[in-house]
């Protein structure tokens, strides 16, 4: 799992990303995260959809497609559900209330930085 920095709209945020990369992390996703710093926000691409099975807490969920537009958010995606999205390439998976407090809204643009760059 690679770490970045969150860039929305050009700018760069406080939240971490872990860019899931095989098919093992990206099936894991925020479980992954769970371990790590908070807040964190998981990249999990390719990615149209994602389940909350196993979570014991709600999440927000960003999908964008392969420009890194944001095509829909999906706040506070309560535990054993699914969330789906035609032609998105990505799902960014994050705290409940973190995509509000980021002001992450459709059309915006979300893309995963080197942290030293």
């Amino acid at each position: 799992m690679r770490e970045c920095c969150l860039l929305h709209n050009g700018h760069r945020l406080a939240p971490r990303v872990y860019a899931c990369e095989s098919f093992l992390e990206r099936a894991r996703g925020v479980l992954l995260a769970r371990r790590r710093h908070a807040p964190a926000v998981v990249k999990i691409a390719p990615c149209a959809g994602v389940h909350t099975f196993g979570l014991r807490r709600a999440i927000d969920v960003v999908f964008t497609n392969r420009t890194g537009r944001v095509l829909r958010c999906v706040h506070e995606l309560p535990p054993w559900r699914i969330a789906v999205c035609g032609g998105a390439l990505a799902a960014w998976e994050m705290p409940a209330g973190l995509c509000r407090q980021l002001a992450i809204e459709p059309g915006d643009r979300l893309d995963d930085q080197a942290p030293h760059t």
